[in-house]
């Protein structure tokens, strides 16, 4: 069941200056305000197997989660799986290069069933405008380095 989903098809920027934000914690934890810490457990940081755990802040409270990053294709994708009580939810970060820009896309989807579609039903409109607005900061970013 899908739990979010941001779709840019013309994003001024390569897939490798994209990834330059990507792989970078410092520059990621400086964009996405809701981004508190990122630790990892294992030694590898955006390769298959890579495990670490995310500190989100929202709304004044903190959620943790465990992640493992399941796929990864250098400068173009990224598939993690996050762990939480209602499920695992599968989060995948794409990028498509298009002439001389790219198209982005993440979506988010969780296991479903009965007790996933009410914490969906619930989640999914806040998780929409949070996202949407850091994604937003995320691709001016981006932009503004590219440019540079």
């Amino acid at each position: 069941m899908e739990i979010y989903k941001y779709k840019n098809e013309d994003i001024a920027a390569s897939p490798e200056d994209i990834f330059r934000f990507v792989n970078d914690d410092k520059a990621l934890k400086r964009i996405f305000s809701i981004l508190k810490d990122v630790e990892y457990h294992t030694k590898g940081r955006r390769v298959k197997g890579s495990k670490f755990r995310i500190t989100l802040g929202v709304r004044n409270k903190t959620y943790r989660f465990r992640n493992e990053i399941v796929e990864a294709v250098k400068d173009r994708s990224i598939t993690m799986k996050t762990k939480l009580k209602q499920g695992v939810i599968t989060t995948v970060f794409n990028v498509t290069p298009v002439g001389e820009h790219s198209k982005l896309t993440v979506q988010s989807s969780i296991e479903s069933g009965m007790g996933v579609r009410v914490f969906v039903m619930t989640t999914k409109p806040l998780v929409k405008v949070i996202m949407n607005k850091e994604m937003n900061k995320f691709i001016e970013e981006v932009e503004e380095y590219s440019a540079s």
